[in-house]
């Protein structure tokens, strides 16, 4: 059941670009990773039994890395979940850049 309720959360959960970091919305809780404790976007394919699908992590400063709620694909070429990631990478260089 673990496994089912990730697999909907990575799906149809929310992440939110805010002023003060990623906003997870999923089914279960609701987290803020600030700006400032993000080190990289990085795009994560990995096999299920019907292929492979791929989706975007967030790797922390510390702690352990996230997926992004959302950006799940079965598409190995995805301008959708590019498009995702470059909007990710501009708010986080905005934020800590300035």
């Amino acid at each position: 059941m673990v496994t089912s309720l990730d697999t909907v959360n990575l799906t149809y959960g929310q992440t939110l670009l805010a002023t003060r970091g990623l906003e997870f919305r999923t089914f279960v809780s609701r987290r803020v990773i600030p700006w400032n404790e993000i080190a990289d976007i990085q795009t994560r394919p990995w096999v299920v039994r019907s292929g492979v699908l791929c989706d975007l992590r967030v790797v922390r400063v510390r702690g352990r890395s996230l997926t992004i709620s959302g950006t799940a694909t079965s598409q190995a070429l995805d301008a959708e979940l590019e498009r995702k990631q470059a909007a990710i990478q501009e708010c986080w260089s905005r934020a800590v850049n300035g």
